[in-house]
């Protein structure tokens, strides 16, 4: 995401009502949720969820804190990125993300699940 748009877009961003005040923000990306929902991919340093914003009003759908994050598998394509996230309970697809935004994404999450597996 170049600059000036992060800046715009840092300066609009709703998700912060879903983060505790203690909470920082790792890493966030625009992407899509299971083929449907167009929004943001928020990883803060406890925990994983997407945020978008619906005709009615914001929401959120929570993915998992970092303890509960089992796998992630990146499918790249020939312009953008698929990740599937698993955690404990169920599956995430989350679709067209900036190729290079994906791997550094999956990068930061093999890092989470290793840490996992130490625990």
């Amino acid at each position: 995401m170049d600059e000036a748009k992060a800046q715009a877009h840092k300066k609009s961003a709703d998700y912060y009502l879903f983060i505790a005040s203690d909470e920082k923000v790792i890493f966030e990306t625009q992407a899509i949720l299971n083929d449907i929902t167009k929004g943001w991919l928020i990883l803060t340093d406890k925990k994983l969820f997407f945020y978008f914003v619906s005709n009615i009003s914001r929401d959120k759908v929570f993915i998992a804190t970092h303890p509960y994050i089992i796998s992630a598998e990146l499918k790249e394509g020939l312009s953008s990125s698929t990740l599937v996230i698993n955690n404990k309970k169920e599956s995430f697809k989350i679709s067209r993300i900036d190729k290079k935004e994906a791997r550094q994404l999956k990068n930061i999450l093999q890092e989470i699940i290793a840490g996992n597996k130490n625990q």
